[in-house]
């Protein structure tokens, strides 16, 4: 066994994943078809967001291998990808429920829905005053955050956008579209 693959181990089971994984990246840059370090690199990967999975799995490959199963780096690739994909799925289904509930909970509106407000409204100003003290307005991404606040300011909430800003910028202290907002509000 590669003397970096069995540091790689050794850190792995003090749950030193960043130390693990290093080892297994220096026996994949002398070996890099090393099924061994590439597993152990994958492990240690999900180790730093699912600790006792990664755990267990690192336990059963362990006991697989010293077992003699045939072709267990195989199993294992295919257990990791399995567990990866669904995984990703189930966030996924969290992150869109967790964002319709608070939309519901809220009494808001996606951004999106409030672009086709403004577009049905003809004006920023109209759709916004109509919407300002019933609903709240969710984004949940930035550049459309950024975008809000320019629309903001150019229909002269200026007082708002400054509240906004304000948090914002505490958030993001050297981002450049919002120090520029800024400075346009300050004119």
């Amino acid at each position: 066994m590669n003397a970096y693959i069995k540091d790689g181990i050794e850190k792995f089971y003090t749950k030193n994943f960043k130390e693990a994984m290093q080892q297994f990246a220096l026996a994949l840059s002398i070996d890099p078809n090393s099924k061994e370090a590439r597993i152990g690199a994958i492990l240690c990967d999900m180790a730093m967001s699912n600790e006792e999975q990664a755990m267990a799995l690192f336990e059963y490959y362990i006991l697989t291998k010293e077992n003699g199963a045939e072709d267990c780096e195989e199993v294992m690739e295919e257990i990791i990808n399995s567990v990866e994909e669904h995984s990703e799925k189930i966030a996924h289904l969290f992150k869109q429920s967790d964002f319709e509930a608070r939309i519901n909970a809220e009494n808001g509106i996606k951004y999106e829905d409030f672009m086709a407000l403004i577009e049905s409204r003809g004006s920023f100003k109209e759709a916004f005053e109509d919407i300002m003290f019933s609903t709240k307005v969710i984004i949940s991404k930035k550049e459309d955050f950024v975008d809000f606040l320019a629309k903001l300011i150019e229909n002269g909430f200026i007082e708002m956008s400054l509240n906004y800003l304000e948090s914002a910028v505490t958030l993001f202290p050297n981002d450049e579209q919002l120090l520029s907002l800024i400075k346009k509000v300050q004119k």
